[in-house]
């Protein structure tokens, strides 16, 4: 089993299978989410697949792009761990 399940990766949810730092930066973005929004990104384990990140508008284009980024649906297109370092908005 995977941690907490509202942190769960997409490819868990329908493959049943992840991998470590692929679903380490899904968490970060639901987590980073959490921060700067006040609640989760998700309301239901099917809005992952079909739900559209809504973002308070006092939200910086770089900080929506960030979590974008971590909450891609495809594993591959997630940053790294190390491409995070670099991010325009980590950087401030």
């Amino acid at each position: 089993s995977i941690g907490t399940p509202s942190y769960s990766p997409p490819e868990w949810s329908h493959l049943r299978c992840y991998h470590g730092e692929a679903a380490t930066i899904w968490s970060l973005g639901i987590l980073l989410y959490q921060m700067v929004c006040g609640k989760h990104p998700f309301k239901k384990g099917r809005d992952i697949i079909w739900g559209e990140l809504m973002f308070p508008q006092r939200l910086s284009q770089e900080c929506k792009d960030l979590i974008r980024w971590c909450l891609s649906m495809h594993s591959l297109d997630r940053p790294s761990l190390e491409d995070l370092f670099y991010d325009p908005w980590l950087q401030g």
